[in-house]
C-alpha cells in the first residue's frame, strides 16, 4: 500500500455542542477558513457550503466568479458531511466530482463538547501526484492548519451546550 492509499485522519476537540460545531463548520465556514487558503485571498469573498447532496463548497468573489472547491456527496446534520474535494495537487479546480478525492467530517458528542474527525482519502484519484498531495495535506500547513483555525474560532465563540 502506498501513502496515496492511506487516508489522512485528524481530530480536534471543540468546546461546542455537536449542533454548534456542525453549524460552525458548514454554515459559518467563512468565520474560520484561512483566507490565505482561498483562491482569491480576498477577505470579502463569501465562503459557503450548501448543506444538501449536490450542494457546492465554494468561494464567491465580490463582483467576480464563483469558484467551486467541492461538492457535497452526503450530509446528515449534525453527524457528518462528505465532500468530493475538487482541488487538485497543483491547486487547480477539478470540474468533475467523480475525479476528486474525498473528505469526510464527522461530529461526535463528548461530555465537554464535540470531537471533530476529518478524513481525507482517495488520493489515488490524482494519479502520480497523489502521494505528494497527501503529504502536503497531512503536513502542518495542510489540514492541521485548517482544523487549528476551526478550533480557534470555536474557542472565540463558545455556544451553550
Amino acid at each position: 500500500m502506498s501513502d496515496a492509499d492511506t487516508p489522512i485522519v485528524l481530530t480536534r476537540s471543540l468546546p461546542l455542542s455537536r449542533e454548534a460545531a456542525f453549524d460552525l463548520f458548514v454554515e459559518r465556514i467563512g468565520e474560520w477558513w484561512p483566507r490565505d487558503y482561498t483562491f482569491s485571498r480576498d477577505p470579502a469573498a463569501d465562503l459557503s457550503i450548501e448543506p444538501f447532496p449536490g450542494g457546492a463548497c465554494s468561494e464567491q468573489v465580490p463582483g467576480g466568479a464563483r469558484l467551486v472547491w467541492g461538492t457535497v456527496l452526503s450530509i446528515e446534520p449534525p453527524l457528518f458531511l462528505r465532500l468530493a474535494w475538487q482541488i487538485s495537487p497543483d491547486r487547480q479546480l477539478i470540474a468533475d466530482p467523480a475525479a476528486a478525492s474525498r473528505v469526510t467530517v464527522e461530529f461526535r458528542a463528548m461530555a465537554d463538547g464535540t470531537l471533530v474527525e476529518l478524513a481525507h482519502r482517495d488520493f489515488l484519484r490524482h494519479g502520480e501526484a497523489g502521494e505528494g498531495y497527501r503529504a502536503a495535506m497531512a503536513s502542518p500547513e495542510g489540514w492541521p492548519f485548517c482544523l487549528d483555525a476551526l478550533a480557534e474560532a470555536a474557542a472565540r465563540k463558545p455556544s451553550p451546550r
